[in-house]
C-alpha cells in the first residue's frame, strides 16, 4: 500500500481547504472525497500498467437480476476471449445459469461467437449483465425468452411484406408505402420496440433493454431517410435511456447523452421548437408534452452526474411545470371511463383539453373517426391490389388488369372472364375491351355457366374467403354443388380446404400444389400474428400514456440532492 509523505500531505490538506471554502463544503469531506478520487486514480494506473505488461485489460461486470441485490465484480482477462467464454466465467463466479445471460457493452449486447475487443470492450470498460429469468420454470413457461428474441424477427419478417397480416401507419392510421428490404426491416425493429414496451410498463426494466438494443440494431439497417421521416427511432432512443436510468446504470451516460442529443433534434424536426408544428397538425401538444417532459428529466439527470448542476437545475424545474400540466383530475378520468372510453383515451384526451370533460370526449370521438376513415380507406386500397394481382397482368406487362373496369364491363352485361381477357389483351383501355369481346366470343352456354350463374357463384365465393377459405377452391367446390354454401363448406370443412376437380375455368389458374403450400402459409403467418400479439399493446398512442409516478419520483430525488 502506497502512503503520502509529510509534503504531500501538506499539499493534499491545503488543496481541501481551498475546495471546502470554495464550494461551502466541510474540510474533512473534502478530505475524504480526494481521497476516493486518489485512491481511484492509483488503481486506474495500475490497470493500465498491467494492461501494458501483460495484455490483460480489468473488466467490472454490473450484474442485473429480478429480485436479486445489484452485485458488480472485477476480471482481469484478454480482450481477445469469446463473449461465450466471459459467460462461462460469470456463470461460476456469481453461481448464475447461463439460460437468459445478456452481456451489455456501450448500448450493444455482446454475440457469443465474437471476441470481446471486436465488439468494442476495451481496458477499464464496464459490462451490463442481464439476466432474463429466475427460475428454469419460468423460463420454460414464456417458451424460451432468449429463442423468444429470434422468434419475433423471424415472425415480424414472415409478416412484413403482406398487408393483411401488417400495415404500418403513420399517427392518423395512413398506410405508409415502404420498399420492401426497409419495411421488413422496420416491421421487426417495430415489433421488437412494441415487446420491450410491454415489459417497461411492468417494470421489467432489464428484459425491456434487451428488446430496445435488438431493436436498435434493426433500426440501424433501415435508410437513414427513412428514419428522418418516422419518430420511432428518437422514442427508442429515449425509452434506452430511461432504462438506463432505472437500472441505475450511470457508467451509460455517455452513451446516454448521445440518445438524448439524437432525440432532441428528433423532436425539434418533427414537433417544432416550441410543438408549434404539433399544434398546426393536431392542433393540441398536450401529449406529446409527456415525451418533452421525460426527456428534460433524463437530460437533467445527465447534467447532475456531470456536476453541471446549474443546468441540471433549470431542467428540472422545467420538467416539474411540464409534470405538473400533465396530471389530470381523477373524477374526470372516471367520467370518461363511464362514457365507454378506455383509460388510455381518457387520459390522453384530458391532457389535450388541459382538462376539459365535453371537450376530451369531443378530442376521442375525433381521432377514432380519423382513424377508422384512414384505415377503411388502406383498407380498400389493400383489398383493390389484391383483386388485381388475382387478375393477373394485362400484355403489355407494365399494369395489372384493372377491378373496376372489369365491373364496369360486368355491369355492361358481358361475362366476368370475357371482361378480364378484353382487358388484359387490351392493356384497360375499355372502348377497346368492348370491341374484343365483340370480335372473339367466348364459347356459348353449353361450354360456359351463365352470367347470372357466374355473378352469384362470385357472392357465394366472397363469402367462403371471408371465412378463410382459398377463393379458388371456394369456387370449385361452389361449381360442384351448384351454388349450394352449406355443402360447399362441409367439403372444403372435411378435406382440410382442398377441392379436387377441374380448375380450367377458374380466374388465376393455380395447381393444387401450390394452393395448398400457400394456405400452409397462411397458417403459419397467423400462428406467427398470434405470438407476436402477446406481450403487445394495441391500444393508439400507447406511447404518449405515461403514468407519470416514476418520473415523479425521480424528479424529487435529484431535486432533493441539488438542494442538500
Amino acid at each position: 500500500m502506497m502512503e503520502l509523505n509529510y509534503g504531500n500531505h501538506l499539499i493534499f490538506k491545503n488543496l481541501s481547504n481551498d475546495i471546502g471554502q470554495n464550494l461551502n463544503i466541510p474540510v474533512d469531506i473534502c478530505q475524504d472525497i480526494l481521497k476516493t478520487l486518489q485512491a481511484k486514480a492509483l488503481e486506474n494506473l495500475k490497470q493500465k500498467n498491467l494492461y501494458q505488461e501483460s495484455g490483460l485489460a480489468t473488466i467490472k461486470i454490473k450484474i442485473l437480476q429480478q429480485s436479486s441485490p445489484k452485485r458488480v465484480i472485477q476480471k482481469e482477462l484478454l480482450l481477445s476471449m469469446t463473449t461465450i467464454e466471459l459467460k462461462e466465467i460469470i456463470k461460476n463466479d456469481a453461481d448464475i445459469s447461463l439460460e437468459g445471460l445478456k452481456l451489455i457493452n456501450s448500448g450493444r449486447i455482446l454475440k457469443d461467437p465474437d471476441s470481446l475487443g471486436s465488439q468494442g470492450v476495451k481496458n477499464g470498460s464496464q459490462i451490463l449483465a442481464i439476466i432474463l429469468t429466475e427460475t428454469s420454470s419460468h423460463f420454460l413457461q414464456t417458451e424460451n425468452q432468449i429463442k423468444e428474441l429470434e422468434s419475433i424477427k423471424t415472425d415480424s419478417k414472415l409478416l412484413a411484406l403482406d398487408n393483411e397480416y401488417m400495415q404500418v401507419e403513420d399517427q392518423f392510421g395512413n398506410s405508409l408505402k415502404i420498399p420492401p428490404e426497409e419495411r421488413k426491416a422496420l416491421v421487426v425493429a417495430m415489433a421488437l420496440h412494441e415487446k420491450g414496451k410491454y415489459a417497461l410498463k411492468r417494470d421489467d426494466y432489464s428484459r425491456a433493454l434487451v428488446f430496445f438494443l435488438e431493436a436498435d440494431q434493426e433500426f440501424s439497417q433501415c435508410n437513414s431517410q427513412l428514419l428522418k421521416t418516422v419518430d420511432n427511432y428518437a422514442l427508442l432512443d429515449l425509452d434506452i435511456a430511461w432504462c438506463y436510468l432505472c437500472l441505475e446504470s450511470f457508467v451509460q451516460l455517455p452513451e446516454a447523452e448521445e440518445r438524448l442529443k439524437r432525440c432532441e433534434q428528433k423532436f425539434h424536426s418533427t414537433y417544432g421548437p416550441n410543438l408549434e408544428r404539433l399544434v398546426a397538425v393536431k392542433g393540441t401538444p398536450g401529449n406529446e408534452e409527456a415525451l418533452f417532459m421525460r426527456l428534460h428529466l433524463l437530460q437533467a439527470i445527465v447534467f447532475y452526474h456531470q456536476n453541471k448542476r446549474l443546468e441540471a437545475l433549470n431542467l428540472l424545474r422545467k420538467a416539474e411545470q411540464e409534470l405538473e400540466s400533465l396530471k389530470v383530475d381523477e373524477q374526470s378520468l372516471v367520467t370518461l371511463v363511464e362514457l365507454g372510453y378506455t383509460t388510455t383515451e381518457a387520459t390522453l384526451g384530458l391532457r389535450a383539453t388541459r382538462g376539459d370533460v365535453n371537450r376530451a370526449a369531443n378530442y376521442i370521438n375525433e381521432n377514432r373517426e380519423k382513424r377508422e376513415e384512414a384505415r377503411k380507406k388502406a383498407k380498400a386500397e389493400a383489398i383493390l391490389e389484391k383483386e388485381r394481382k388475382k387478375l393477373g397482368f394485362c400484355v403489355d406487362g407494365k399494369q395489372y388488369v384493372d377491378p373496376k373496369f372489369v365491373k364496369i364491363l360486368v355491369n355492361m352485361g358481358y361475362s366476368m372472364e370475357a371482361s378480364r381477357i378484353a382487358l388484359k389483351n387490351c392493356n384497360n383501355i375499355i372502348t377497346d375491351s368492348v370491341q374484343y369481346i365483340q370480335e372473339n366470343p367466348l364459347p356459348g352456354p353449353s361450354g360456359s355457366k351463365s352470367t347470372q350463374l357466374l355473378s352469384f357463384l362470385d357472392e357465394l365465393t366472397q363469402e367462403l374467403e371471408s371465412a378463410g377459405f382459398d377463393p379458388r377452391m371456394a369456387r370449385l367446390a361452389l361449381s360442384k354443388h351448384s351454388g349450394d354454401i352449406m355443402k360447399a363448406a362441409e367439403e372444403l370443412i372435411e378435406n382440410d380446404g382442398i377441392v379436387l376437380g377441374d380448375l380450367s375455368d377458374i380466374v388465376g389458374v393455380e395447381s393444387l400444389e401450390n394452393i395448398k403450400k400457400r394456405m400452409n402459409e397462411n397458417k403459419e403467418k397467423n400462428k406467427a400474428l398470434q405470438r407476436l400479439k402477446e406481450d403487445m399493446e394495441t391500444v393508439d398512442d400507447d406511447h404518449l400514456d405515461i403514468n407519470l409516478v416514476k418520473e415523479e419520483m425521480f424528479l424529487r430525488q435529484y431535486l432533493s440532492l441539488l438542494n442538500q
